[in-house]
């Protein structure tokens, strides 16, 4: 069996598509599929015209003289083809859509009745094909991909043709950060049986669809946030973001003196100033608020402003970010036993607020004495 895959990611092999392709490619290979692909971003295919051409004064061929004709016969010799596309505007990429109109030789321009609807049939009599959609979104609702799903369900009734299954990836981002990247083998595994079941059994399984439709993001929220930080990071400004301000002065907050060694969150909160970069800060000013909801009392903050820092027991009654942790989750953070990004974006602590703050938190707190005892 012969396995062609379509990269549409103008990323090409360097993009969250390349990792989902190949990771489908792979269960393909193990079940004993001769499997290729295609980069559309390295061809030059050019736009379809509408002339018909290649359906009227040269029936099958197109009046560009580019590489698409190349894949077209790559397509005719495939039993499996693998179309796989970044989310754009809720739909394929330009390069994908490009490839897809110039497929229009592959087909003959009678008007054929198929049911309730209407199609094309095949030009050539190169047996029946079966093909997989691929797909990954920056968002992390499954939702996002509704009006792709809705397309190629309207697709799926060519009489040499049929969709063998699609693999929707919401919060795709998640597949190319290497912190994270053991938080996600549960799905690039799943994407891999799935690769195996298109070539023994024709058809991705309900089982393995199950997972699939799953978002990589467990706290969308939490996705959400962080995403707004990384272009926050940028200079970008946030509607309705936090100013990180730290206008109450009258907080209300008991000051903490700080301790020799660390061995609880109130610890290392108390320490925090020790280890203060003011040239890192700049004019900053914001009140970073702790939730550590296994700890007594458990509720700190610090303060940033004019270029000194303090710590103190308490609620602060405007923070500009609260993190939520278990003590031994922040603790672990801190002295970096554990990835502070991977444990977020597995949701064993939550933020609220300016993300990007945390973000900042390794360079604000670089000086001075070490954060962990």
């Amino acid at each position: 069996m012969n396995v062609l895959a379509l990269n549409g990611s103008p990323r090409g092999i360097g993009s969250n598509t390349e990792v989902l392709l190949q990771a489908f490619l792979s269960g393909a290979r193990d079940a004993g599929a001769e499997t290729d692909t295609v980069v559309l971003a390295d061809l030059d295919i050019r736009h379809c015209t509408g002339c018909f051409s290649c359906w009227t004064r040269t029936p099958g061929v197109c009046i560009h003289d580019d590489d698409m004709p190349k894949v077209l016969e790559q397509i005719r010799r495939s039993d499996v083809v693998v179309i796989a596309s970044p989310l754009y505007g809720n739909m394929l990429s330009g390069l994908m859509k490009d490839g897809i109109d110039r497929m229009l030789p592959l087909s003959h321009p009678a008007m054929v009745k198929d049911g309730e609807q209407y199609g094309h049939p095949a030009r050539y009599d190169d047996g029946t094909f079966r093909y997989v959609v691929i797909s990954n979104a920056g968002f992390p609702n499954p939702g996002s991909f509704d009006g792709l799903k809705a397309t190629f369900g309207q697709m799926d009734r060519g009489p040499r043709s049929a969709l063998a299954g699609m693999i929707c990836c919401a919060a795709g981002p998640m597949l190319s950060a290497p912190a994270i990247r053991e938080q996600v083998q549960w799905y690039l595994d799943a994407v891999t049986q799935a690769g195996r079941e298109v070539v023994e059994v024709g058809r991705i399984s309900d089982e393995a669809m199950e997972i699939l439709d799953r978002s990589l993001a467990g706290d969308m929220d939490g996705y959400a946030n962080t995403v707004n930080a990384y272009w926050q990071s940028f200079g970008v400004d946030m509607p309705g973001g936090n100013d990180a301000s730290a206008d109450a002065a009258e907080h209300g907050g008991t000051p903490i003196d700080p301790a020799e060694t660390v061995s609880t969150v109130r610890d290392l909160i108390s320490r925090l100033p020790a280890s203060f970069s003011s040239e890192a800060a700049e004019d900053l000013r914001a009140a970073l608020q702790f939730d550590i909801a296994d700890e007594e009392p458990g509720r700190y903050f610090v303060t940033i402003e004019d270029g000194r820092c303090a710590a103190f027991e308490g609620i602060h009654p405007a923070p500009s970010v609260t993190i939520h942790a278990p003590a031994q989750v922040w603790l672990d953070v801190s002295s970096g036993a554990l990835d502070g990004a991977a444990a977020f974006m597995s949701g064993q602590y939550r933020v609220t607020g300016n993300v990007s703050l945390l973000m900042r938190f390794a360079s604000l707190f670089s000086g001075g004495e070490p954060l962990q005892g």
